[in-house]
């Protein structure tokens, strides 16, 4: 089976406008293309991507994107039980929190991001949840595609 892993919004849109550093995520993405990983995205993240473009580029092409991103990879929803649960986690960002629960929901294992710090949950539900291990795209090449020991971040 493959591994399902979650794109935080920040390394989908350093794909979509290539920005400093998206070569990394690129390579990532190489390893769906070639059948190795599942790489989920969440509505919210499709969303937020929409908005984030209606300020950087033309109307027109908004859909197109957002149509060539949900043919590339998986899009994952996120429902009121990972909204409750998010609500529950106290951490530095909602949104941050919030998509890991979506990770959990959808299976994923590692949330990869460039922003680790807003997934540090620092009370609420504890215990036996399943907290997927969060990543940026360079540790998560180092680890998972280089099989370095070192790197992960959570």
């Amino acid at each position: 089976m493959k591994q399902r892993i979650l794109f935080d919004t920040n390394i989908v849109l350093d794909l979509i406008q290539a920005r400093p550093g998206y070569e990394a995520a690129a390579q990532i993405l190489q390893r769906q293309e070639d059948g190795e990983l599942d790489i989920c995205v969440s509505i919210l993240s499709m969303a937020d991507i929409a908005y984030v473009l209606r300020k950087t580029v033309a109307a027109s092409l908004i859909v197109p994107t957002l149509k060539q991103i949900s043919a590339i990879v998986t899009v994952v929803p996120i429902d009121n039980a990972q909204l409750q649960d998010a609500i529950l986690l106290e951490g530095p960002d909602f949104e941050g929190i919030l998509q890991l629960c979506c990770a959990v929901a959808n299976d994923c294992s590692i949330v990869v991001t460039h922003n680790p710090r807003n997934f540090k949950i620092r009370k609420g539900l504890v215990g036996d949840y399943p907290f997927p291990q969060v990543s940026t795209p360079e540790a998560f090449i180092d680890v998972f595609i280089h099989r370095s020991p070192e790197g992960i971040l959570r």
